[in-house]
């Protein structure tokens, strides 16, 4: 009699799961069919991706190549060709390597290309920073001291890794133009910060003893002369 009972239960759990399986059968399918799609949609990506990157690597060797043999203008052509259309960390990489061949030609397009990655969104905030503190180098170098001030300005009021070079540049700035007071507070601001790297705050201490040398060999101001007393009125006659 239990064995009667046994094959009655196996035909219902049979016909449980022959019914689950009409019900289920098409989202099965369409899920296994989506899986299957996706993962050769993913290899193509992925494929596609490796090639693409390995491409932009040589176009990039080639590029660094002319640089390397001094064929500047060649080179700029080359890592600005590949910065249009090549992925985006090998574009930031043919920028940034573009406005560096500029800067060897043209300071006043390199200080431009180099803004302008600093100022793009797309950039990671560290190549930002690199790229102002580079076109602030090229600044000092021209001797502009509003523009290099209003680029490093954010450099040195954050708290990031380039905070210190950028108050250099200032005092670097500031003491070739004499303005010892701005050179003297920017190399003081260095020197009294313990986090400031040893060895920067070294050099800030050597361009503080160069300062006091050119602050104590300027010459004195001129002393104005005291004015001529007024003539007395003749007497009246």
């Amino acid at each position: 009699m239990s064995d009667i009972f046994h094959e009655v239960d196996e035909d219902v759990r049979r016909d449980k799961a022959a019914n689950l399986w009409k019900r289920y059968q098409t989202p099965v399918f369409v899920g296994a069919f989506l899986v299957v799609v996706a993962t050769g949609v993913y290899s193509f990506y992925e494929s596609n991706r490796l090639k693409t990157a390995e491409a932009a690597n040589l176009r990039f060797d080639a590029a660094a190549a002319l640089a390397t043999d001094g064929k500047d203008a060649e080179a700029v052509a080359a890592f600005e060709a590949l910065a249009k259309d090549s992925p985006r960390g090998y574009a930031t990489l043919a920028r940034m390597r573009a406005a560096e061949g500029l800067a060897k030609t043209d300071k006043a397009k390199a200080v431009a290309a180099f803004a302008a990655i600093a100022e793009d969104k797309g950039v990671d905030k560290l190549t930002q920073q690199v790229a102002k503190l580079r076109a602030g180098v090229l600044l000092l170098e021209q001797g502009d001291r509003q523009k290099m001030a209003d680029l490093l300005g954010e450099l040195v009021t954050a708290n990031g890794p380039f905070r210190y070079t950028a108050q250099e540049l200032i005092g670097l700035d500031a003491l070739q133009d004499s303005d010892f007071d701005e050179a003297e507070r920017a190399f003081k601001v260095i020197l009294n910060d313990q986090e400031a790297p040893h060895a920067m705050r070294q050099r800030a201490g050597a361009y503080k003893a160069l300062l006091d040398a050119a602050r104590g060999s300027a010459p004195p101001p001129a002393a104005k002369e005291p004015a001529a007393p007024a003539s007395a009125p003749a007497p009246a006659k």
